[in-house]
């Protein structure tokens, strides 16, 4: 299991990708109705496409709430479970021992000496299916009681670039457009081909998610360790695959001159405004009223089907293995709600501390 311990909430996720279950139990949540159609929708936004690029593993992800709903309302402590479906642990048995590249299989040796590799255990990105029904749960209460709107979408895949808020004029109408297909805002045909691409090599890409959060309160956060950009890293850096996250003009501003990269401030219609949004919406690790932008990089999946080497860490020799069973060729694509989701967490625990 994995706990995040927030300032007001508390979110367990528990299980692992071949496990009967997989769930999560939340404590500390406000009272809710919960919205079971926006529930839903979210969960298969993450869920498998019928492109040829995403895993052939399908998974009905049906919530079902265990404890903590009566008559549709949470209001306090939950627990959401999710079954396991369409488990095929066979895939794995030639890596029995043999840890897969670059992901957490031989982590997980050196910390445990484990050896069953199965599906990735707790560290699969199976996992994110509960991170994200308690996310959508955030997401919902945050825009029904704040206005806020957490939005996100592909902002470029392998080489391929599309829209971003660094270039272009983002509304959250267009972001919600692009959630009922391929989740990017321009170049969709080409990052398809990209990863289709891929895909027939027997490789994988990588990609970027943008995340936008709209009509943040001003003045949620705090300095150092209470900052909003460290609140949300530790979130998002809870979901396989990132590998690195940066706020508005982010690395970009360590080549600007200060005249350049700083907001300047200015008062319209008897209210303080911040004029630009170089600090993505956040200064000093607070709130400053501009949408929060961010962006999250996603590494390429290592489940890839070219030959690899690897060792064998029973015999203690050197081996070659071809990875087989079900994998997203970038899993970049399913992670935009998964994002969303991770960002919703924790701002809620931000906002709920400050209001509350």
């Amino acid at each position: 299991m994995s706990i995040f311990k927030g300032e007001k909430l508390v979110v367990e996720i528990y299980g692992t990708s071949h496990a009967q279950k997989i769930g999560a139990k939340a404590s500390g949540f406000p009272r809710l109705k919960i919205d079971e159609e926006n529930l839903k929708n979210l969960l298969k936004r993450r869920s498998p496409s019928s492109s040829v690029f995403s895993t052939k593993r399908k998974e009905p992800d049906e919530p079902i709430f265990e404890k903590g709903v009566n008559n549709g309302v949470i209001d306090g402590d939950f627990e959401v479970v999710i079954y396991n479906k369409d488990v095929k642990s066979s895939d794995y048995n030639e890596l029995y021992a043999r840890p897969r590249p670059s992901h957490a299989d031989l982590v997980r040796y050196f910390r445990s000496g484990e050896k069953d590799y199965r599906g990735g255990g707790e560290f699969s990105a199976r996992m994110t299916a509960p991170l994200c029904a308690v996310g959508a749960l955030c997401k919902q209460y945050l825009f029904e009681n704040y206005g806020v709107e957490i939005l996100a979408y592909l902002s470029s895949v392998g080489k391929v670039d599309g829209a971003s808020y660094k270039t272009h004029s983002i509304c959250k109408e267009e972001i919600k457009a692009c959630h009922q297909g391929f989740p990017s805002l321009t170049n969709g045909e080409k990052m398809i081909e990209e990863i289709s691409k891929a895909q027939s090599d027997g490789d994988s890409v990588g990609g970027v998610v943008e995340c936008v959060a709209f009509n943040v309160p001003k003045g949620v956060g705090g300095s150092l360790f209470e900052g909003l950009e460290g609140k949300i890293s530790n979130l998002v850096y809870a979901i396989p695959a990132v590998k690195g996250i940066e706020f508005g003009d982010g690395f970009d501003l360590s080549k600007m001159l200060g005249s350049v990269a700083n907001d300047p401030i200015r008062l319209e219609n008897g209210k303080i405004v911040v004029e630009k949004n170089s600090a993505g919406g956040i200064n000093g690790g607070i709130s400053n009223g501009n949408p929060l932008t961010m962006r999250v990089g996603f590494r390429p999946t290592p489940s890839i089907s070219k030959e690899q080497r690897t060792v064998d860490v029973e015999k203690m020799e050197n081996v070659n293995i071809k990875i087989k069973g079900r994998h997203d060729s970038c899993v970049a694509v399913r992670a935009v709600p998964i994002v969303e989701c991770a960002v919703a967490i924790a701002l809620l625990d931000c906002i709920l501390k400050e209001k509350n």
